[in-house]
C-alpha cells in the first residue's frame, strides 16, 4: 500500500473515532436513563420488592405478578376496562370535535387567529388548575347544576355518581386536549393545495364531496399521527382521575396508571406495579401496530 493510501486510511479512522467520541455522551445518557431503567423494571416485575429490602435480596416470583394481575386481580381488570372506555371515547369524540373545529377555524372568517388562541389556551393550562375548576363546576351546587336547574333539569351528581363520574372525566379531557388537536389539524388542512378544491368546484363537486374525496384522503397522515398520539396519551391517563376523583366513586374512574401508582407508592408492591407497566406497554404496542396497518390498508 502506498504511503498516500495509508495516510488516507488513518485519516478516515481518526474521523470515525472522533465521531464515536462525539456520540458517546448522548449514547451513555440514553443507556443510563433509557435502556437501564427499562431492563431494571422488567427484572423487578419478576420479583417481589417493597423498596425497603435491598435489591440483592429480592424474592424471585417469576410470572406470578403477571398471572395474578390477569387472572386474580379484579380491580386491575376493572381499571383496564375503564382505561379502554376512556381511550375509545376520548379518541373518537375528541378527534371528531377537533376536526370539526379545525375546519371552521381554517375557513376565511374574521378573527380566526383569535379563535385559534382561544381553543389552544386550555391545552397550555396546568392540569391541576383544570382539575380544580372542573371539580367546582361539577359540584352539586356548582355552575353546571345551576344551569341545568334553569332548564328544569334535576341536579346531577356527576363526580359522585358511579355512572357519571367517568363520562365527566372524559368530557374534561376532551376539552383540555382539543386545542392541541385543532392546531395539528389546521396545519394539515393548510398543507392541502387550494388548486384541488378549485378544480373540484369547477367540476360541480359539493362541500361533502370535496371533504370526502379531497380533504380526508390528503389529511390521512395528519389523522394517523393524531390518532396514535391520542391513543397512547389516553391509555396513560393519570392526572385528571387522580386530581378530580382519586379513582372513585367505587373505583369508577380507576385507570391502569392510577392503579399502578397506588400499588407502587401506597402499598409498596413494586414488582406488581412493574408488571402492570409492561402489560400496558404491550397493549399500547399492539394497538399502535393495528393503527399503522389500518391506515396503510386505507392508503
Amino acid at each position: 500500500m502506498l504511503l498516500g493510501d495509508r495516510l488516507k486510511v488513518r485519516y478516515a479512522q481518526r474521523h470515525v473515532v472522533t465521531g464515536y467520541l462525539f456520540v458517546a455522551p448522548a449514547l451513555a445518557f440514553l443507556l443510563l436513563f433509557g435502556v437501564f431503567p427499562i431492563v431494571f423494571a422488567f427484572g423487578i416485575s419478576l420479583h417481589n420488592w417493597n423498596m425497603v429490602t435491598p435489591v440483592s435480596e429480592m424474592r424471585f416470583a417469576g410470572a406470578d405478578n403477571y398471572s395474578h394481575l390477569i387472572l386474580d386481580d379484579s380491580l386491575f381488570r376493572k381499571s383496564l376496562g375503564n382505561t379502554f372506555v376512556f381511550t375509545a371515547a376520548n379518541v373518537l369524540i375528541g378527534l371528531g370535535l377537533a376536526l370539526s373545529v379545525a375546519l371552521l377555524v381554517n375557513t376565511r372568517v374574521k378573527g380566526r387567529t383569535f379563535w385559534r388562541v382561544v381553543y389552544f389556551l386550555p391545552y397550555v393550562t396546568s392540569s391541576v388548575a383544570v382539575a380544580i375548576v372542573w371539580e367546582n363546576l361539577y359540584h352539586p351546587f356548582g355552575l353546571l347544576n345551576r344551569l341545568l336547574s334553569l332548564g328544569g333539569i334535576p341536579s346531577q351528581r356527576f363526580l359522585a355518581s358511579v355512572d357519571q363520574a367517568l363520562p365527566s372525566i372524559i368530557g374534561v379531557s376532551i376539552w383540555h386536549g382539543m386545542g392541541y388537536l385543532v392546531i395539528i389539524f389546521v396545519a394539515g388542512l393548510q398543507n392541502i393545495p387550494l388548486e384541488y378544491y378549485e378544480a373540484a368546484k369547477v367540476d360541480g363537486a359539493g362541500d361533502w364531496s370535496r371533504f370526502r374525496h379531497i380533504t380526508m384522503p390528503l389529511l390521512k397522515p395528519t389523522l394517523f399521527f393524531v390518532a396514535v398520539v391520542s391513543t397512547i396519551g389516553s391509555l396513560q391517563i393519570f392526572d385528571l382521575p387522580f386530581l378530580i376523583t382519586e379513582g372513585g366513586p367505587i373505583d369508577a374512574t380507576e385507570t391502569v396508571v392510577l392503579y399502578l401508582y397506588d400499588t407502587a407508592f401506597t402499598f409498596a408492591r413494586m414488582g406488581r406495579a412493574s408488571a402492570m407497566s409492561f402489560i400496558l406497554f404491550v397493549i399500547i404496542l399492539v394497538l399502535t401496530i393495528i393503527q399503522i396497518r389500518l391506515f396503510r390498508e386505507r392508503e
